[in-house]
Order: C-alpha cells, then sequence, then structure tokens
C-alpha cells in the first residue's frame, strides 16, 4: 500500500481535510467545563499524536484505552488512530480483573487510562495528568493475518453466543464508509449541536467520527444526567439527538425538564435497546419530537434508521439504507427469519480466534419486512440488553458458580419499559442452603462490570434443562 493510500484511508486525516476551513467552529463541550474548537482539537490531537509517535506507539499495536468519556479521551482516540494503532475500547466501569483479561485475549501491547495500575510501569502522564500510558506487553507478536491487514483501525470486543471476547476488527477505510453510509439519511452537518448521552466506549465509531468529520458541535450531557442537561442544553440547545430510550425516558419523566430546551431538536435517534411504542408516545406528547430507532451492529455498521413514525410502523427500524444488501433466512408461514447483512464498512475479521468475514453477515436477530420496513422480532442469541449494554448469561453464570454452595445458576432477561431487560439470577444452592445477597454481590463485583451484576437473586429447587441437559433459556 502506498503512502498516499494510507493516509486517504486514515479517518483522522479525513477529519484533518475536510475542516481545515472551520476551525473556529465549537467541536466538543459539556455542562461546566470549557468548550473545544476544530483548531484547539486538532492541535491537541497534532501534539498527542507526536508524543505517542516518540512513545513508539506505531501502526497495528493494539492500545487498550480505558477512560471515562470527556474531550481528553477524543483527543487521545484521535491521536492513536493518527500514530496508525488501532483502539480496544474498554468500558471504564470494567473491573480491574476483567480489563486484564480482556488485555491479554486481544493482545494488547498499551494501556492508556485514567487509573493507576501499580503492576505496570508508567511510561507516561498526558493531559495534566489525566491518562497514565503502560507499555503492558513489549515482547507481544501478532499473527501473519492480522500484520498483513490494511489500515486497521479499532478492535471491539464482542462475545457472541458463548460469552468469550472474540474481537471484532475494523480498518480505517471501513469506518470511512459506515459513516458516509449512514450520513445519507442522518445528514449531519456543522450547523448541528449534537446531544450525546452515550458511553463512547461502546458508541464511537458510526457516531462521534461522523460528528467530527461534518464539522458538527458534540454537547456531552451525561454528567449529572439528567439535570445535568439542563446546564448543557440552555447554552447550546440541541439539533440532534443520540440516545438509547433509557435517556429518553427520563427526559419525559424528569418535570424540571420542559419541552422548549428540545425545541431545535430536528431528530432524535433511538440506539442500543429497542424502541417500544409508549416510550415514543409518552416522548411525542411532551415534546413533539418522534424517535427514529437505529439497528446498528458492530460488524455492520448502522444500516437501518427508521424515519415513519405512524403507530404501525413506529417500532420498525426502517428501510434499509443505500450501500446495503438484506437477506430473511429461511422465513416462516409469517415472513419471519434470520436477518444477514451485508454492504459497505463491514468488519474484517473476528480477531481471536482469527475468522474472516463472510459475504453474509448472520446478525442473530429474526425478524420480517412489511413494506420494505424491517421489523425485529426477538434475538437468536442469548444477550441481555440494558440501558444500551450488553450482558452475556454464560459470563455471569460462570462468576455465580465460582460462589460458595451455588450448585447451578441460570441468567435470564427481564423485560423493563426503562431499561429495556434486566439480568436476572436464578439459582440452586447445594443442600438447599441460603445465600447472603450482600456478599453474593461483592462476590460479583470482584470479577464483573457492576452493570452485569443480575438485579435479582431468586433461589429456587432446580433449574429447567433440555433434553440434552442444557439450560433451557426460554
Amino acid at each position: 500500500m502506498t503512502s498516499n493510500q494510507q493516509q486517504r484511508d486514515n479517518i483522522v486525516d479525513v477529519i484533518r481535510t475536510l475542516f481545515k476551513q472551520r476551525e473556529d467552529g465549537v467541536a466538543v463541550s459539556r455542562a461546566n467545563h470549557d468548550s473545544i474548537t476544530y483548531s484547539e482539537l486538532l492541535k491537541k490531537v497534532e501534539k498527542q499524536e507526536n508524543k505517542l509517535a516518540e512513545i513508539g506507539f506505531k501502526p497495528h499495536d493494539r492500545v487498550a484505552l480505558f477512560c471515562e468519556d470527556s474531550v481528553e479521551y477524543i483527543v487521545m482516540a484521535l491521536a492513536i488512530l493518527g500514530t496508525n494503532a488501532v483502539i480496544v475500547p474498554v468500558s471504564p466501569s470494567l473491573s480491574s480483573n476483567e480489563l486484564v483479561s480482556l488485555c491479554k485475549r486481544i493482545k494488547v501491547r498499551y494501556l492508556v487510562s485514567e487509573k493507576e495500575f501499580k503492576n505496570y510501569s508508567v511510561i507516561s502522564k498526558e493531559h495534566n495528568d489525566k491518562l497514565y500510558i503502560y507499555n503492558i506487553n513489549k515482547d507481544i507478536k501478532y499473527s501473519k493475518e492480522y500484520m498483513l491487514v490494511d489500515s486497521p483501525a479499532f478492535i471491539r470486543f464482542s462475545s457472541g453466543t458463548t460469552g468469550t471476547s472474540k474481537g471484532v476488527l475494523l480498518t480505517h477505510r471501513a469506518i470511512i464508509d459506515r459513516t458516509a453510509a449512514a450520513d445519507a439519511i442522518l445528514n449531519i452537518s456543522s450547523t448541528d449541536t449534537i446531544g450525546w448521552f452515550l458511553s463512547m466506549s461502546f458508541h464511537f465509531v458510526v457516531s462521534i467520527l461522523l460528528f467530527l468529520q461534518k464539522g458538527a458541535h458534540i454537547v456531552l450531557a451525561q454528567d449529572n444526567f439528567p439535570a445535568g442537561i439542563l446546564n448543557s442544553f440552555e447554552i447550546n440547545k440541541p439539533t440532534f439527538m443520540y440516545a438509547s430510550p433509557f435517556h429518553y425516558n427520563m427526559l419525559v419523566t424528569n418535570n424540571n425538564i420542559s419541552k422548549d430546551i428540545l425545541s431545535d431538536v430536528r431528530m432524535a435517534v433511538v440506539t442500543a435497546v429497542s424502541l417500544n411504542k409508549k416510550t415514543d408516545k409518552d416522548f411525542f406528547k411532551k415534546f413533539k419530537i418522534h424517535l427514529s430507532q437505529a439497528y446498528g451492529i458492530i460488524e455492520v455498521g448502522l444500516p437501518f434508521i427508521n424515519n415513519r413514525f405512524d403507530d404501525e410502523y413506529v417500532c420498525s427500524v426502517g428501510k434499509i439504507l443505500p450501500g446495503y444488501d438484506l437477506k430473511i433466512k429461511k422465513p416462516d408461514d409469517n415472513g419471519q427469519g434470520d436477518i444477514l447483512l451485508r454492504g459497505k464498512g463491514m468488519y474484517h475479521a473476528y480477531i481471536s480466534p482469527w475468522k474472516k468475514r463472510t459475504q453474509w453477515f448472520d446478525t442473530g436477530d429474526i425478524g420480517y419486512l412489511k413494506e420494505s420496513y424491517l421489523f425485529i422480532s426477538g434475538r437468536s442469541k442469548n444477550v441481555i440488553n440494558f440501558a444500551g449494554m450488553k450482558i452475556f448469561p454464560e459470563e455471569v453464570e460462570e462468576v455465580l458458580l465460582t460462589y460458595d454452595n451455588i450448585a447451578e445458576a441460570r441468567v435470564y432477561a427481564q423485560q423493563h419499559d426503562l431499561y429495556g431487560q434486566l439480568p436476572i439470577a436464578e439459582l440452586v444452592m447445594k443442600d438447599n442452603v441460603k445465600f447472603d445477597i450482600l456478599e453474593l454481590k461483592k462476590h460479583c463485583l470482584k470479577k464483573l462490570d457492576t452493570y452485569k451484576i443480575p438485579k435479582e437473586f431468586i433461589q429456587v429447587e432446580s433449574i429447567k434443562k433440555t433434553h440434552s441437559n442444557k439450560i433451557m433459556r426460554t
């Protein structure tokens, strides 16, 4: 690959090229914090990028980014990508044990963290000592298949149905293609002010990187949510919102948030958890804004965004966007079948173990079409979707079974209007002994991210099994 091709395929260079003319426009702001212009942002990125290059960051190096959402997060993410190293975004609420396990499995070379780790040597402190940079394994050897990939950019760990992190590899070209495809309906521009509520560790590629390409003003609204958005949105009224049903419900139920604060919103996108009619109805009643459900998949991008709001279609994910193809595999008599997709910006491969993508990606979801609008009926996988974050029952069950006197465990989803789904655990105790719920939660907290811990523990005499002695999930 030529140097010119590599430059064209770096998303940071795309952002730089597009917005040399708009350097004084505000890029990012948040309540009670200073805003930063595009000129200031890009200068900080270039300075940080040079530092990382001096430290030794190289193309293909895998870098775990373990930080809270902030301007510093965006600067560091862009700087890492600018060196052609590869970001492994990690939720800041991940436990230390989970982080260490993930870094080993994904073969991370560098760790960037707000937390100090005594087991690792600090290479550098950045952004007024807010971020620590560690070289946690300088002797890592990457596979030949991985080293031959042109311009890798992100590795998002994904556990599928097994609970084992395998790592979804995205290239710079895939990011450029999928952000362009999504913008065919989002139509982001430099006049947009984005109300941002989600975690960047889960939502960055199609959203934040698209907003920056288009020169939009991103308002970070997570501080003291929902009350904290008053400070953010009174100063910078949003024109576009990107959030989960949980956030939209909270805006509806908070009496201090008036309808006028969202009066400039032209589009409010729902992601992470499926939208239900009540959420849309309540939000429209208060703010006179319908919610557009999006169907995002890390392996594919954002191939569906709904723009039809009559009662029958409001919970559809919409028509497939240009650049993508849809196949309903083995439909039943009602037209419901497995959802397969292909198109622009597809992932390159799974890295652990290495598995190149196939022509069609099986989403693991079941759905049907009505007048070309896609409806999701349910998941063929066992994933639990809690407030936009995915929980894999097998992973939680494994931790529960390490606790004293638990003989069997089953974790399942309980539907919830606010959070989407709640993780609930059924436990069979040895000799029917009782368990201490506080001690059990402490045990889980040592090995699991907080949101993965079951919200209710139910002691049962037995757990239903299939004929092959597997846990019955439904």
